[in-house]
């Protein structure tokens, strides 16, 4: 009878996690075909990709992980931004469908297993509860609900958004002791983005001194843990002091939004660990105590009963609470996907240990996170029927989508240089050479205007004289024309 209820049980969570897959595989491809998604991320990392794969096609190394540099105009390698070179495996998948449509449904499936990985670590960690199928359901369940994870699926695509299922598996598959395939997990989350080892790093030291004596005093296990604390050190100080500075020519971009400890990243560490006042004042402040709550809030903050397993992302929350970039504290953005995994991991255990004391209120601690994860979920998630429902891409698709899809198809010759507004570029961003509209602009065979971005978006400002200098421009004429949108080609 209990296999029979542990397999209705499994076949649950799988029903759960193809509708999780099916619905924001949709979701987001729709997002991108009327027009809601931008270059800012998607048409970046399309760009990127889709180079990378034409450079395997036409064994063409010039090519792999470049883009269009939003800043300058001028073709960079990926690793001048981020080093998240995972993006050159991803390319393999172009060989199935060459377009953001692979970025968007790999990134939701990618999650959607995730929740696998959350029962099994439930199923170990509940182990000696006796509904222990049913309270790792309930986790598979709240981590496919939880507002941060859907949040960052539906903003655009990013390759570190996908270390929250790799980081899921690599803490599960060394519980069970799987080091090899624990440590394939732990390479894919650092692939992901250059700081990921930061968290991987404390991953590694958790791992080397846990209390469960029978794996600390594992030999395999020291090994394992000491490795991934030597690599992640060395992928962390590789990246941001020799790889990204060697193709950028310089500092990390982001280092500016640390201004208040340093201009470097050496410097801004050291501004960190000695400047506690700035500290407290990013720390103690109502943006930081709401971003914890909407982090914490969608499980019951269970999490705080088990701080050991928490704190093993405090690399990551540094990141994000240190920055003068108010969105990095947000959790409608891709900032959260590092520290998710851990949110999860920590709420496990403090559920178990509250379960472990017996007491009166004990069995109705699962209530309480299932309480928890719908009321945050109505009140922040973007599904369907929640109050912060995410539904323009249903009801009110941008009036620009007929035309600049009909554009799109019409320009998709791969050796065209397009200069567009942001969120028609991803349309056009499966070629070598996109340009963000700015001054560039002069570079491009061909520009495509929404006149809706020219003039209200929060760039106007700088999109307008453009604009006017692009149509007194003797080297372009203009080709289309309608209440929307434009279309100029260079003479």
């Amino acid at each position: 009878m209990r296999f029979i209820k542990e397999h209705k049980i499994k076949i649950l969570l799988w029903f759960f996690i193809g509708a999780y897959i099916l619905y924001f595989s949709y979701f987001s491809i729709l997002r991108y075909r009327t027009l809601y998604a931008s270059y800012y991320d998607l048409g970046i990392m399309n760009q990127t990709v889709y180079n990378t794969y034409r450079s395997i096609v036409e064994k063409k190394p010039s090519k792999f992980l470049e883009l269009t540099d939003p800043a300058s105009g001028t073709q960079i390698k990926r690793m001048a931004i981020h080093n998240d070179l995972l993006l050159a495996t991803i390319a393999l998948l172009y060989f199935i469908y060459a377009g953001p449509e692979t970025l968007l449904v790999l990134q939701a499936v990618v999650l959607g297993l995730g929740a696998l990985a959350v029962f099994k670590i439930a199923s170990y960690v509940f182990e000696k509860q006796r509904n222990k199928a049913i309270l790792a359901l309930i986790f598979s369940v709240s981590y496919l609900l939880y507002p941060p994870l859907e949040r960052a699926n539906i903003f655009d695509f990013h390759a570190v958004t996908l270390a929250t299922t790799f980081l899921l598996w690599m803490v599960y598959l060394w519980m069970r002791k799987s080091y090899v395939w624990s440590f394939i997990f732990f390479l894919l989350s650092l692939l992901s983005k250059e700081q990921v080892g930061l968290t991987t790093a404390l991953f590694g030291v958790y791992a080397l001194i846990h209390l469960k004596s029978q794996i600390s005093k594992n030999k395999r296990n020291i090994f394992f843990s000491t490795l991934v604390i030597v690599v992640s050190v060395l992928w962390v100080v590789l990246s941001f002091l020799v790889i990204i500075p060697y193709f950028r020519g310089g500092n990390h971009f982001a280092v500016s939004r640390y201004g208040d400890f340093g201009d470097s990243p050496i410097r801004i560490l050291i501004g960190i660990l000695s400047n506690p006042y700035s500290i407290f004042r990013y720390i103690l402040n109502y943006n930081t105590f709401n971003y914890l709550v909407l982090l914490l809030g969608p499980l019951g903050f269970v999490s705080l009963l088990s701080p050991i397993q928490l704190a093993i992302s405090i690399p990551e929350y540094a990141v994000n609470l240190f920055s003068n970039t108010w969105g990095m504290r947000s959790i409608i953005y891709h900032y959260t996907a590092v520290i998710t995994p851990f949110v999860f991991l920590s709420a496990i255990y403090g559920v178990n240990k509250i379960l472990n004391y017996k007491l009166n209120f004990s069995k109705y601690v699962s209530l309480l996170v299932v309480f928890f994860t719908l009321f945050y979920t109505y009140f922040n998630g973007p599904l369907p029927y929640m109050k912060g429902q995410e539904v323009h891409p249903y009801k009110y698709p941008q009036p620009s989508m007929k035309e600049i899809t009909i554009w799109a198809k019409t320009l998709r010759d791969p050796t065209l240089k397009i200069a567009v507004t942001g969120h028609a570029a991803p349309l056009f961003s499966s070629r070598q050479y996109l340009y963000h509209f700015s001054d560039r602009y002069v570079e491009a065979d061909y520009v495509v205007l929404t006149l809706e971005e020219i003039y209200n978006y929060p760039e106007k400002d700088m999109f307008i004289p453009l604009y006017d200098k692009l149509k007194e421009d003797p080297q372009f004429k203009l080709i289309y024309q309608s209440k929307i949108i434009e279309v100029y080609k260079k003479i």
